[in-house]
C-alpha cells in the first residue's frame, strides 16, 4: 500500500466517527425521551388510579351517609329523591309531589312533626350539589347524590332502594380528581311490630289537660295543634324499665275488627227495656251462665272470647254495677256511648282482695270496641280503675270525677280524642290512664309501620 491510499482511507474512516458519534447520540435520547414518556404515563395512570380509588372510597362515604340520615327516618326509603329534575340538575317537585326535595308533602309519614331530621336530605336532594366529607379540610373529598329511586308505589313495603351517588378529590394543587359513581341496591321491608311502642294511650288529635298519664302516649295531630311536651306523663314501663314518653306518632290506627254475627246482642245496659238478655240494670255480670263463648285464635294461641254487641252502656243516672269475669276474655262492640256516673261501675281486675294476681287474668281481657262516630264517648267511672283495651277511633274517652286518683283506665287505650270537659273527665293530675298491655296483649297491628332497611344487596362501579 502506498502513503497516498493511506492517507487517502484514513480521512475517510475519521469522516465516518462523526455521523456515527451523532447517531448513537440521538439514539440515546430518543431512548431517554422513551423512557421518560412510558415513567410519565405510568405517573398519570397511577395518578388516576389513585384517584379513581379514592373516588370510590369518597362514594362509599356518601353511601354511609345518606344510608345514615335515612336511618334517622326509615319513611325515607320509601320515597324518590327527586320526580322532576331540569337539566341544571335542580329539583322542581311541587304540589302533590312527594318526595325528598318536597318533603313537605310527606312531613306525616317522615318526620315524626320534627322537621330537623329531613332539612339534610331534602338540601341534599334539591340541587344535586357537591357535599364535603368534612368541610374543614377539602382534600378528604367531596360527594353528591345523583338518584334515589324506589322500586315499588311510594310508601309502600316491601320494595328496593336503588341509590347512586357520586364521589371524588382534589389533588395536590388542588384541581379537581377523578369523579367515582356508585349505584347500591337496598332492600327494604315491612318493619316488626316490636320495634313500635305500645301506645298505653293513643290520640288521633288533642292533648290530655291536666291528667297524669302512666303509659306511653302517641299524639297524631298536625305538628301545631298538639305538643307532646304538654302531656303530663310519669312513672316506668314495666317491661323494659325505661321512663314512659309522650310522642308524635306517624303510625296510624288499625282497622276495626268485623262485628261477628255470633255476637250475643244485649241492647242497652242500664235502661230496663225488653231484649234476649234478662238482667240490663242493676248488677250485670258477663260472661252469664248461658252463654256461649266463640274459638279464636290470638297470637297462635286457641282462646275462648265472649263477644256481645252492645248498643249503649248508659249507668249515668241510677246504681248500676257491670263487671267482668276475672280471667275470662270478653269482647264488647259497642255501637253507642259509654256513660258512668257517679254511683255506678264498670269493674274488670285481675287482683284479689288481698292484691294478689288471679290466674290467666290480664287487663286485655276485657276489650271494647267502639263503632259510632265522633259523636259518641266513653266515659269510665272516677272511682275505680277498670283493667281493659279500649279501641274506638272516632270516640272521645276520659275519667268522670277525681275518685281520689282510683279513676280511670289500667291497660290501654285507642281513641280520636281524650276528654276534659265536665261531662267526662275531671281535669285533675290524677293518673287516668295505667298501662299494661303488650302487642302479644291486643292482636292488633298498626298500620303504617316503619320500614326495615337490610344489608346491601348489590354495589356496582358505573363508568362515566
Amino acid at each position: 500500500m502506498n502513503v497516498k491510499h493511506f492517507f487517502i482511507k484514513h480521512n475517510y474512516e475519521k469522516g465516518m466517527a462523526l455521523p456515527f458519534t451523532l447517531g448513537i447520540g440521538v439514539i440515546v435520547m430518543l431512548a431517554s425521551s422513551t423512557i421518560m414518556v412510558r415513567s410519565q404515563i405510568h405517573q398519570t395512570h397511577a395518578a388516576i388510579q389513585q384517584s379513581t380509588s379514592q373516588g370510590i372510597n369518597v362514594a362509599d362515604v356518601a353511601v354511609t351517609r345518606i344510608f345514615a340520615l335515612i336511618n334517622k327516618n326509615p319513611y325515607l326509603a320509601t320515597y324518590p329523591d327527586c320526580i322532576n329534575r331540569d337539566s341544571n340538575g335542580q329539583c322542581t317537585d311541587s304540589g302533590s309531589d312527594r318526595s325528598w326535595a318536597n318533603v313537605s308533602n310527606i312531613s306525616k309519614e317522615l318526620t315524626l312533626c320534627k322537621t330537623e331530621q329531613t332539612t339534610d336530605i331534602e338540601n341534599l336532594s334539591y340541587n344535586q350539589a357537591w357535599q364535603p366529607i368534612d368541610p374543614n379540610k377539602p382534600t378528604q373529598g367531596e360527594y353528591r347524590l345523583i338518584s334515589y329511586q324506589y322500586s315499588d308505589a311510594p310508601g309502600v313495603t316491601p320494595g328496593m332502594g336503588i341509590l347512586t351517588v357520586e364521589g371524588r378529590v382534589r389533588n395536590h394543587n388542588q384541581l379537581l380528581g377523578a369523579v367515582s359513581q356508585l349505584t347500591v341496591k337496598l332492600p327494604i321491608a315491612t318493619g316488626p311490630i316490636e320495634n313500635s311502642p305500645v301506645p298505653g294511650l293513643w290520640l288521633a288529635k288533642g292533648e290530655t289537660g291536666n291528667n297524669t298519664i302512666k303509659a306511653d302516649v302517641l299524639l297524631g295531630d298536625d305538628c301545631d295543634q298538639v305538643n307532646p311536651d304538654n302531656i303530663k306523663v310519669s312513672g316506668d314501663h314495666p317491661e323494659t324499665g325505661q321512663p314512659f314518653e309522650a310522642n308524635y306518632t306517624n303510625l296510624d290506627f288499625p282497622d276495626l275488627p268485623e262485628i261477628p254475627d255470633t255476637a250475643i246482642p244485649i241492647g242497652i245496659l242500664g235502661n230496663k227495656i225488653g231484649s234476649q238478655k234478662a238482667t240490663l240494670s242493676g248488677e250485670i255480670t258477663l260472661p252469664q251462665v248461658d252463654d256461649v263463648p266463640t274459638e279464636k285464635e290470638i297470637n297462635g294461641k286457641t282462646v275462648e272470647v265472649y263477644e256481645y254487641k252492645v248498643d249503649a252502656i248508659n249507668f249515668k243516672s241510677g246504681t248500676h254495677r257491670l263487671t267482668i269475669t276475672p280471667g275470662k276474655k270478653v269482647a264488647l262492640y259497642l255501637q253507642g256511648s259509654i256513660k258512668v256516673g257517679a254511683n255506678s261501675d264498670i269493674i274488670h281486675g285481675c287482683t284479689d282482695a288481698d292484691d294478689n294476681p288471679i290466674a290467666d287474668c290480664h287487663p286485655t281481657n276485657f276489650t271494647i270496641y267502639g263503632y259510632g262516630d265522633d259523636t259518641h264517648s266513653i266515659c269510665m267511672s272516677g272511682n275505680n280503675r277498670v283493667e281493659s283495651f279500649i279501641f274506638a277511633p272516632e270516640y272521645t274517652a276520659g275519667a268522670a270525677g277525681t275518685g281520689g286518683g282510683k279513676g280511670g283506665i289500667k291497660g290501654t287505650a285507642w281513641v280520636k280524642e281524650w276528654s276534659n270537659n265536665k261531662s267526662c273527665g275531671s281535669n285533675t293530675n290524677n293518673a287516668t290512664v295505667v298501662q299494661t298491655a303488650t302487642w302479644k296483649d291486643l292482636d292488633l297491628n298498626p298500620k303504617n309501620l316503619p320500614p326495615l332497611l337490610s344489608r346491601i344487596s348489590d354495589w356496582q362501579r358505573n363508568e362515566r
